[in-house]
């Protein structure tokens, strides 16, 4: 019994040794539980023997700044895997019309933020992230770097539209954003005392005048449009039609406009009428060796002599209101001119009848004719001889007395009788007002002649000859 007692307590301490570790072991393995962080919604494990929250977020290399919000409290004992949660805090720059502050917070919520800021959100305040507007009581979500908020309170605008007149507030920029948030409409037609584009003031008035139909009457036409102005003439410009010099309006341009918008434009325009009565001037002809014979040239011109009148009328809507007749007065003296009568025989060819001749003067003159027998003498008596001594026949022609002294056989040729000379003198010829040929022809080959033809003087050119031919 001795020796098993013995033996017993040999082993007894190294047996209580060895429970006592096996014991530590399972506590030290207890302790050491995994236990779950989450960090701005990141999840992640940890195992480790610290019972504080402190010393677990050490463990796992986490640190904490003093905005960040951690639960369970950083210096709490965690005494079961329930977790831990952090909220990291994040840099702000808040702006207002007035400051700008930069806040650290684990807010995420920018109506909250502003709310621990002091300052309280109104319906139309506006709230702007990074520039953009947005909706303050929307969650944001995370980013990196400092986020821009920018706070644009509501401010009180009155708009009086005749005889109503609203106030609202608003955080629009321009004047024409607040109006149409406002849901006050305004057309490129009204009148607005502001321009759209111009920055909201608080506290300011915006007047507003309705365009009203306008209907403008001139002439024969009727002109319609839109137009918010006060007075006649500023609602004509709106509509585009000015009154020009003397013209006027019904009512006048600076009366109020008048309630059924009508509107009448008289056309006022003078004229100047002047008339003139003319003193007619003579002409002297003289001999002109540098021009063909039968041309005339302008030696020296001649003037009228001018008296004028001149008359000032006006007329609206194209009606005579009223004359002034101003003196007469002489405008111009007459002067006579000076004409000059060709005289220079120039030799010219031309093809006449298919023959070439050679001229150097052509007239246009009545042409009749006679024979023998057909020459005018009493009872019917024959006519054998002529002037100058040939026999009647075609070819001999007859021309007034002052031609047959001045021209006796010059060779002619008339356009439609052929070639012939002046050799004889015409009864008839005294009766007639212009230059008159009698054409010869012998009974048998009598042809009758009473028509205007071209007669052409041959060449040569006599040594003399009429510079101006004669009448009869």
């Amino acid at each position: 019994m001795k020796e098993i007692l013995t033996k017993y307590k040999k082993w007894l301490l190294p047996g209580a040794l060895f429970g006592i570790l096996m014991g530590a072991a399972l506590v030290l393995l207890a302790l050491t539980q995994p236990i779950t962080i989450v960090i701005d919604g990141e999840m992640s494990t940890v195992r480790t023997t610290a019972l504080r929250v402190s010393g677990i977020l050490r463990s796992a290399g986490v640190f904490l700044d003093e905005a960040d919000h951690v639960t369970p409290p950083h210096e709490r004992f965690l005494l079961n895997p329930s977790g831990i949660y952090i909220e990291r805090a994040h840099d702000f720059l808040l702006m207002t019309s007035e400051d700008a502050v930069t806040l650290r917070s684990i807010e995420r919520m920018p109506a909250n933020l502003l709310s621990e800021s002091g300052i309280l959100l109104f319906p139309q305040d506006r709230v702007l992230l990074n520039g953009d507007m947005i909706d303050p009581h929307t969650t944001l979500n995370r980013v990196n770097g400092t986020i821009l908020l920018q706070y644009q309170p509501a401010v009180p605008m009155t708009v009086i539209i005749e005889d109503f007149t609203k106030t609202f507030y608003t955080s629009k920029p321009t004047i024409g954003e607040a109006l149409e948030a406002a849901s006050v409409q305004v057309t490129s037609q009204d009148w607005i005392s502001e321009d759209l584009m111009a920055p909201v003031d608080a506290g300011m008035d915006v007047s507003i005048r309705r365009a009203k139909p306008v209907k403008i009457h001139l002439l024969d036409s009727t002109f319609t449009g839109l137009t918010a102005s006060n007075t006649v003439g500023e609602a004509l410009q709106d509509v585009g039609i000015t009154l020009q010099n003397l013209d006027y309006s019904i009512p006048p341009e600076d009366d109020p406009l008048p309630e059924d918008g009508q509107i009448t434009i008289v056309r006022v325009r003078e004229e100047i009428h002047l008339m003139t009565d003319e003193v007619a001037y003579s002409n002297e002809t003289v001999l002109d060796p540098d021009t063909p014979l039968d041309e005339v040239s302008v030696v020296e011109s001649g003037q009228v002599g001018i008296f004028a009148t001149r008359d000032r009328i006006r007329y609206a809507g194209g009606e005579e209101v009223w004359r002034d007749a101003q003196e007469n007065w002489q405008a111009s003296e007459a002067q006579d001119g000076v004409l000059g009568y060709g005289t220079q025989a120039v030799v010219r060819t031309a093809v006449v009848d298919g023959q070439e001749i050679e001229y150097w003067r052509k007239i246009s003159v009545y042409a009749t004719s006679y024979s023998p027998c057909r020459c005018g003498l009493p009872d019917g008596a024959c006519c054998y001889g002529s002037a100058s001594g040939l026999p009647t026949q075609k070819g001999l022609i007859a021309v007034t007395p002052n031609w047959f002294n001045m021209m006796r056989l010059q060779p002619v040729f008339v356009q439609g009788y052929g070639r012939g000379v002046i050799g004889n003198v015409g009864g008839g010829a005294k009766y007639f007002n212009h230059y008159w040929i009698d054409l010869g022809y012998s009974d048998d080959d009598y042809v009758s002649w009473h028509h205007w033809t071209t007669m052409y003087f041959l060449t040569p050119v006599p040594e003399w000859y009429p510079a101006i031919l004669p009448w009869p």
